[in-house]
């Protein structure tokens, strides 16, 4: 529902017994009284509606501000019409007339009719229906598209994968005396490896030194797992100034570094 304006100054909505401000009130009693909103007089439904706050009153029930504001023009209204018409002062505010309070009802009515309208549409989900899940099952078959093959064609294609394989086989695999032998690389001696070379060198620059051209993959790994082992032993910093960057290992103390490498675990 729209914000109702009187005197060129919005006012908030109040929701009171059912209606939405004075204006929503007043409708209701043309409404109720029959009357054609076109050709109604105001001063028929002053009475009614404050015999309506009255009531209200008398209930204890809350009146707000609107409702008497609303009270006080049509009273106003109601009197300058009953009076002789006096003429206007130059620093009088503009009153409203009874003109512009119906203007007022015939428009907050076309806002209302269009309210309910979109509410009524809303209800039915604007004109939409929605269609529940169901399940859709698929038969699963199994069908060979293929070009028929006869029992002499199956044995000739047997063969063939037969002497395919027979193929691949190295004939001179059991000539070849050549070893491949693998060094086992451990925890502790890169440790050890490491510990030597800090205690003859200021620090080391550890992708240097285990560069992965110069070393297999496994190696650089376990060197730096001995390297995090002698940071966990406090024995060691390791640092690097941003990703991918040199990995530089110096020593805490400047004694040199006493450790039994048997001692950790590989």
């Amino acid at each position: 529902m729209h914000d109702i304006i009187l005197n060129n100054k919005p006012k908030y909505k109040f929701v009171i017994e059912n209606f939405e401000g004075p204006l929503d009130l007043l409708l209701y009693l043309i409404s109720k009284n029959k009357m054609n909103i076109f050709d109604i007089s105001l001063s028929k439904l002053t009475d009614e509606y404050i015999s309506y706050l009255n009531e209200m009153t008398e209930q204890n029930i809350e009146v707000a501000s609107e409702f008497i504001v609303m009270a006080s023009t049509l009273l106003d209204i109601k009197a300058r019409k009953l009076l002789p018409e006096l003429e206007p002062k130059e620093d009088e505010e503009e009153q409203l007339t009874e003109e512009d309070i119906i203007n007022k009802i015939i428009e907050y009515k076309k806002y209302k009719e269009v309210s309910n309208y979109i509410k009524e549409m809303y209800d039915n989900n604007f004109g939409s229906f929605s269609k529940t899940f169901e399940k859709i099952k698929f038969e699963k078959k199994v069908e060979y598209t293929g070009q028929a093959i006869n029992s002499g064609e199956l044995c000739e294609l047997y063969l063939s994968i037969l002497q395919r394989n027979v193929n691949k086989i190295n004939k001179q695999a059991k000539e070849i005396e050549k070893i491949a032998l693998y060094e086992r690389v451990t925890v502790q001696d890169k440790v050890k490896q490491i510990v030597d070379y800090l205690n003859t060198n200021e620090n080391m620059v550890f992708n240097k030194m285990f560069n992965p051209e110069k070393c297999d993959n496994i190696e650089v790994v376990t060197a730096f797992l001995g390297a995090l082992e002698l940071s966990k032993l406090k024995q060691v910093n390791i640092e690097q100034q941003y990703l991918f960057s040199d990995i530089n290992i110096s020593k805490i103390n400047d004694a040199k570094i006493q450790i039994d490498a048997s001692k950790i675990l590989d």
